[in-house]
């Protein structure tokens, strides 16, 4: 681009205050490629007629009621981070920023009917170039909303029906259809429900075609088209069986084996889809099982990308997760009813397993054997009448009898002293399972915290079952509990799991490390500190001196703690969009300046965090206001899913949404964004930093006085002397 030159015409800025004026960049448009840029000093509350009438008589356009201002282009080869792309108008124009860069070009509805009519040309070269344009153009609402006018999507609908794919140039062109076609429906301006049904089979034909033929394999043509199959599935009651019943769930799985990312993120999108709408949801996992879906995913995600999954993908492997825990819904919350010929031999098979020889000489079990096996009431129905968990703690201790027989005898058996009761801490356990894997709650939008070793586990809340079974066996005898203890036993064990889960689950890729995260946080380890606490709180942190020494030092470490959150924000997160699309713009990315004097976000699709130069969309610190909870804008839409969200507002009424994926998140930039503010940290996490931390130096300061016991009061001054006729002579 040419050097921009200062408008003679920029005095029209007069007519707003300073804080009203924006310096844009105005480019011609692509048919005057000599014209010289104009650098405009514009006001916002001038009229965007006014202004275009303007520029275009500096150009000599005529019929300046014709065109419009769009951002620009960016240049070749460069990635649109900022997402700015489309059309001006009166309703998104407070969202120009100096420096911004725009172009004249023809207004909305007449881009929309130029390109409808070039999509439809005869001339090979003008057509492709028309579609690859439409895919850029169908991003903007104005321009879509004109398109569709136009019926444009069933031009677009119509052009992937009639597609050959003779050849590669077609194969891209499709792709670039499907795109364009993809963005359009994004809009939400026309249902899902409009689509054909020639259409629908036609992108099924694309996908069946890519497994069976690889030689039609095109990345950009099978993600878009499971992209679009997906959005049908999620969207479309009507087309649903027609997907359903020509593309099973399993089929799709090869696809984890392309290298492309977009391809694995839409093949885990789709089939998570279709597992959210079927009514056997148990039968397509279980088909998912029989075709190695979990190992795939091991083997082609987990893996290769070494711990560092794409956000979009994490959030899909978060969701499968929760599908395949949620299989355990159903037992959790089916008591056991006696008579039932499968409750029954489930039932029978643990007696048969711990006790073989007494079972093998009498059909009926006596209450002694039920005991033994830990049912303290004898009656092992009654106790497994209880929902949650139902069936599911009997389907547990199965299992592990059933596959690690000698954990389980070595469990009943290894210990006959103080012995735990097996089946009653296997009901109470089950159910504290249920509940820190959220057994029966649907995904969330913005999950994406997932355990890799219960991803492709084939039964994973029982294997889970079988570690933490064995780590409260070993609680209970580092406790040295009898029976009256089994809830302090779980209180325990639960913590435990708590704390593994908390503090490193993507980092849990098999079971054999989960139970050696597990077993090295024992109970002493875990009272240790608190007990340590308790009586440094009660003794010496109580006694005056050391009061005062804290409320020295409380400043120093108020101040560590706040420097810590912002260091925090200066690095930065990933946070979703309150709108997911199902293009690979779900998230955007936020950090502070180092100076800690603007907040830089814009979009984000990668793994790695983008440098702080290609977040150009900015808030200046000082203009900003921190909004939490239910004064969110967006609070009333996500009510029912998360909590942890906040909202930034700056320039007026212009708001910037935050959704945290945890509240250990949420807490340190609420924290953060508190301190830059001025204002004091918000969360209970920062006072439990903040206590931490003190209890930790004082611990410190104190370790020199260890044993020596510190007064409670000062002591006391003695009395003046009589006289200070008082010397030591020295012998010479």
């Amino acid at each position: 681009m040419a050097s921009p030159h200062l408008s003679p015409h920029a005095s029209v800025a007069s007519l707003g205050g300073k804080q009203d004026m924006v310096k844009l960049a105005i480019q011609a448009d692509s048919s005057r490629p000599h014209t010289q840029p104009l650098l405009l000093i514009v006001s916002q509350s001038q009229q965007l007629a006014s202004i275009i009438a303007d520029i275009c008589g500096q150009w000599g356009l005529p019929n300046p009621d014709q065109y419009a201002l769009k951002y620009a282009d960016p240049p070749p080869n460069v990635t649109l981070l900022s997402g700015k792309i489309g059309y001006i108008t009166e309703e998104n124009r407070h969202k120009l920023k100096n420096g911004d860069i725009l172009r004249i070009a023809f207004k909305p509805s007449t881009q929309a009917r130029e390109s409808y009519e070039k999509i439809r040309s005869p001339r090979v070269e003008e057509r492709r170039k028309a579609i690859d344009e439409l895919y850029l153009l169908s991003k903007d609402y104005t321009f879509a909303l004109e398109f569709m006018k136009l019926n444009g999507i069933s031009q677009l609908m119509a052009m992937v029906e009639n597609s050959q794919l003779v050849n590669d140039l077609e194969i891209m062109q499709l792709a670039s259809i499907l795109g364009a076609f993809l963005e359009l429906m994004e809009h939400s301006i026309v249902s899902w429900d409009s689509l054909t049904e020639n259409f629908v089979k036609k992108l099924i034909n694309f996908v069946d075609r890519s497994l069976k033929q690889r030689e039609y394999f095109r990345s950009g043509v099978v993600s878009r088209s499971l992209s679009i199959l997906e959005s049908i599935v999620i969207n479309s009651p009507k087309f649903y069986e027609t997907i359903a019943r020509e593309v099973t769930v399993s089929s799709t799985v090869p696809f984890l084996e392309k290298q492309d990312t977009n391809v694995k993120y839409s093949t885990l999108a789709f089939i998570n889809a279709m597992i959210s709408k079927s009514a056997d949801q148990e039968s397509v996992l279980n088909d998912l099982r029989e075709k190695r879906f979990n190992r795939m995913l091991n083997d082609h995600i987990l893996t290769p990308f070494q711990g560092h999954v794409p956000q979009e993908i994490a959030h899909e492997l978060y969701v499968y997760q929760c599908h395949i825990m949620n299989l355990a819904e159903r037992h959790m919350k089916t008591k056991f009813l006696q008579g039932d010929p499968i409750m029954e031999d489930e039932l029978r098979m643990l007696p048969a397993r711990a006790f073989p020889e007494e079972i093998s000489r009498s059909s009926k079990i006596p209450e002694t054997l039920w005991k033994q096996l830990g049912f303290l009431s004898g009656n092992p129905r009654v106790e497994l009448g209880d929902t949650p968990p139902g069936v599911l703690a009997l389907q547990c201790m199965g299992y592990l009898a059933k596959t690690k027989h000698e954990i389980f005898t070595q469990l009943l058996f290894g210990h006959t002293d103080n012995q735990c009761p097996f089946a009653h801490a296997s009901i109470m356990l089950t159910k504290v399972l249920c509940q820190l894997f959220h057994v029966g709650e649907p995904p969330s939008e913005i999950g994406y915290e997932f355990i890799p070793c219960l991803v492709w586990a084939n039964d994973p809340l029982k294997d889970v079952y079988c570690i933490t079974i064995q780590l409260l066996y070993k609680t209970w005898r580092e406790m040295r509990a009898s029976i009256h203890d089994l809830e302090k036993v779980m209180a325990v064990v639960t913590k435990q799991m708590s704390i593994v889960l908390q503090t490193g689950s993507s980092t849990l890729i098999t079971f054999d490390f989960f139970r050696m995260r597990l077993f090295e946080l024992s109970y002493k380890k875990i009272t240790e500190s608190e007990e340590n606490s308790q009586l440094l709180e009660e003794g010496v942190l109580k006694s005056k001196p050391v009061q005062e020494l804290c409320a020295e030092i409380r400043p120093e470490i108020v101040q560590l703690v706040r420097e810590e959150r912002l260091r925090h924000l200066t690095e930065g997160a990933s946070f979703p969009k309150v709108k997911r699309g199902r293009d690979r713009d779900q998230f955007f990315y936020c950090r502070l300046s180092p100076n800690h004097k603007v907040i830089h976000f814009g979009d984000y699709s990668g793994s790695q965090p983008p440098p702080l130069e290609a977040l150009d969309k900015k808030i200046q610190v000082s203009d900003m206001r921190l909004e939490t909870g239910a004064a969110c804008p967006h609070a009333q839409a996500k009510k029912s899913a998360n909590q942890n969200i906040f909202s930034l507002f700056y320039e007026g009424e212009e708001h910037l949404d935050f959704i945290a994926p945890n509240e250990t998140v949420y807490n340190i930039w609420i924290d953060g964004l508190s301190v830059l503010l001025g204002q004091p940290m918000r969360s209970k996490a920062s006072t439990e930093d903040v206590d931490t931390l003190l209890n930790m130096d004082l611990k410190l300061r104190l370790l020199d006085i260890e044993n020596i016991n510190i007064p409670s009061q000062p002591p006391a001054i003695p009395k003046e002397p009589a006289d200070y006729d008082f010397y030591y002579k020295l012998d010479n």
